[in-house]
């Protein structure tokens, strides 16, 4: 029907307006929060994207994105220099965080697991990895607060002991390498 808002498009106008909030980071985990809780209506909200990641909106305030995660694949640790908040609507991310080392080695922190229906804050200065760690594909609404596809990230190959720069080629790499 011409002129009816559907549910995402509701929730990006929502996230983009949290942007001018005294806190974003909270306001954006609450409209996650309500939008996740009842994972059947937030995946039926979905269109049928061809691709496992899309940017549904981003600009210097805010970067939106929709996220899936095939069973068993895994995104090498990473940091995004800007809060995340990751809200899961279908399946099971398994969140590895870290931290660096000596000589740029990183460390293990904790693994957290987030089912349909939860919600993950993740600090700006945060390194971590993805997993799906469930039967079906993962699928979650990733919102960064900043141009996520414009600013410099590292990328960890856990293997070699390396950080390399954020690139497609990179990351291309390690996730072949890995999966």
């Amino acid at each position: 029907m011409d002129g009816e808002i559907n549910m995402l498009d509701q929730l990006v106008e929502h996230l983009k307006s949290a942007t001018a909030s005294e806190q974003p980071e909270a306001t954006i985990k609450t409209l996650l929060t309500a939008f996740v809780e009842q994972p059947e209506q937030a995946k039926s909200a979905m269109p049928d994207f061809d691709q496992d990641e899309a940017i549904l909106y981003e600009d210097d305030q805010i970067s939106i994105w929709y996220c899936r995660f095939q069973p068993g694949a895994s995104v090498p640790p990473h940091n995004h220099n800007m809060s995340a908040v990751i809200g899961v609507f279908h399946g099971t991310e398994r969140n590895d965080m870290y931290e660096r080392g000596d000589k740029d080695i990183l460390k293990p922190l904790k693994s957290t697991d987030i089912h349909a229906g939860e919600v993950l804050s993740i600090a700006p200065d945060a390194i971590h990895g993805v997993t799906c760690t469930s039967a079906e594909p993962s699928e979650a609404i990733h919102v960064y607060l900043g141009a996520l596809s414009r600013v410099d990230r590292d990328l960890y190959d856990m293997e070699h002991g390396t950080v390399l720069a954020f690139t497609d080629e990179n990351y291309s790499q390690l996730t072949q390498d890995k999966n």
